[in-house]
């Protein structure tokens, strides 16, 4: 984190939340040292252009050339003694790098100033850097391994000032943090965390947007300030969290292998993963390598992409996953989506549509750790594409299909598919080759007339009969079969 410009009152530091290819997440803190202030704006200039709509915890007022100017929302406007406040916000990369913020400025107006006293200064301060309290937590349940430690920063008899560290001894990163603890003082401001409850002094504290996740290894600290002198030291931590195997959220995105993920989808079996999101109402980035339309706007919640090794060749085309994300581990239902596209440079996790995503977690948060796994839709489930999957399989007609070019895409399939057979007049089967678009093909340059008899196989070995399918006719009508896999 670099310290951009420091006024002696108010602290500006600016930091890379997350990035990608074309982009990143900014997070802009403003720490006041002085009185408290109401009513501000602030200035700086870049060569980046920060996305429309995509900036969190202030309002752009001016964007004219290098120079903004953002002011507060409506709960910001105060920023109090001791306090910090975060901005958020994506932006592109400029020639591939990221250009920080330079020449910042605060301005507050005096006249608003409120006069705070978090500080008695008839009374001596004292500074206690030590540290006051530590405790190692386990909790068996989710097999979380951590150090929790407190420290008295400062004590002016009215008031103090303290810090909380936690520490990830696990091999495994810690998503979705809340820390549970007793402390008989009233905590009356809370920089990096979230009270979420104090009953009787009982405290649960909950992670922030920008710090959900401590890696393996690493050490957090959130800050507080509260009433009274310490005399009873925060005591009985209690760590709850989601633990992760798959690779940091900050680590980079771009892997084509993994040695750990296995490329068949295996039916209800947990996977872990890093979530990202894309745009995928352009017609350019929505219709994927599964061959599919582009989805009613209204339903493309409903739909994803999967990481090249799981995508296994085009098998994982149509597969359903149930994915689950920092909104479900807060205690969301978790979300349906079909597989319509694969991610060429990631070997780990999903792609959401930004829509599928905002139903896992918040936008800002850019990229996240997730559970998912492969289910079967119930019958009444209407797919992205507005069929239910009792309707049965869909045949989606390939308009370049003629009697010497047959070829079939298959939507609607409860389960992937792992073969399409032609089923010949005399009973035989020929494979039609699985292509990575999607498609399956009839090897031959032969011409192939009228309806055909199609076996489809899906990855547990369940077959059924597609009957009197034309696939050369060069129609794009979809047939609704009326066939479907059984739920297993």
């Amino acid at each position: 984190m670099q310290i951009l410009t420091n006024n002696n009152l108010i602290q500006t530091d600016f930091s890379i939340k997350t990035e990608w290819n074309n982009g990143f997440t900014g997070r802009l803190d403003i720490f006041n040292t002085g009185e408290t202030i109401d009513g501000w704006t602030i200035e700086f200039e870049s060569a980046f252009e920060i996305e429309p709509g995509m900036i969190w915890g202030a309002e752009i007022v001016s964007h004219e050339g290098y120079r903004y100017i953002l002011k507060p929302v409506d709960y910001n406007e105060i920023i109090n003694f001791q306090q910090t406040i975060s901005i958020f916000f994506n932006a592109n990369k400029v020639n591939g790098q990221i250009i920080s913020p330079t020449n910042i400025s605060f301005d507050d107006d005096p006249t608003s100033t409120i006069k705070a006293s978090p500080v008695n200064t008839s009374e001596p301060v004292a500074e206690v850097p030590a540290v006051a309290n530590s405790e190692t937590v386990t909790t068996p349940d989710d097999n979380l391994s951590t150090d929790v430690d407190f420290t008295l920063i400062k004590d002016w008899g009215s008031g103090f000032e303290g810090k909380i560290t936690i520490t990830n001894n696990g091999n495994s990163n810690i998503d979705s943090w809340s820390l549970e603890f007793d402390f008989p003082n009233q905590i009356n401001n809370i920089w990096d965390a979230e009270i979420e409850s104090n009953e009787n002094g009982n405290y649960v504290v909950s992670h922030a947007a920008w710090n959900r996740e401590i890696a393996a290894g690493e050490t957090l600290t959130f800050g507080f300030t509260g009433y009274n002198s310490v005399t009873s030291e925060p005591q009985n931590f209690e760590l709850n969290g989601s633990t992760f195997t798959s690779l940091s959220i900050s680590d980079s995105i771009y892997t084509f292998s993994n040695p750990n993920l296995a490329p068949e989808l295996k039916l209800n079996q947990n996977y872990q993963g890093r979530g990202t999101f894309y745009d995928a109402a352009n017609p350019s980035g929505g219709k994927g390598a599964s061959g599919y339309d582009v989805p009613a706007q209204s339903e493309l919640e409903k739909i994803v992409a999967i990481n090249n090794v799981q995508w296994n060749g085009s098998e994982a085309s149509g597969a359903f996953l149930e994915v689950s994300g920092p909104k479900q581990r807060d205690g969301a239902t978790p979300i349906i989506v079909q597989v319509v596209d694969y991610l060429y440079e990631r070997a780990d996790g999903l792609d959401l549509s930004a829509e599928a995503f905002a139903e896992i977690a918040d936008p800002i948060d850019g990229i996240v750790n997730l559970n998912y796994k492969l289910i079967g839709p119930a019958d009444d489930y209407v797919t992205a594409y507005g069929y239910r999957i009792g309707q049965g399989i869909v045949v989606e007609g390939i308009s370049e299909t003629n009697p010497y070019y047959a070829a079939v895409r298959l939507n609607n399939h409860r389960y992937p598919i792992e073969s399409v057979e032609l089923i010949t007049n005399d009973g035989n089967l020929i494979d039609l080759n699985r292509e990575s678009d999607n498609r399956f093909v009839l090897n031959g340059n032969y011409p192939l007339n009228g309806a055909q008899d199609l076996l489809v196989t899906d990855i547990f070995g369940q077959q059924i009969t597609l009957n009197d399918v034309d696939i050369t006719n060069g129609s794009s009508a979809d047939i609704v079969t009326g066939e479907q896999f059984n739920l297993i």
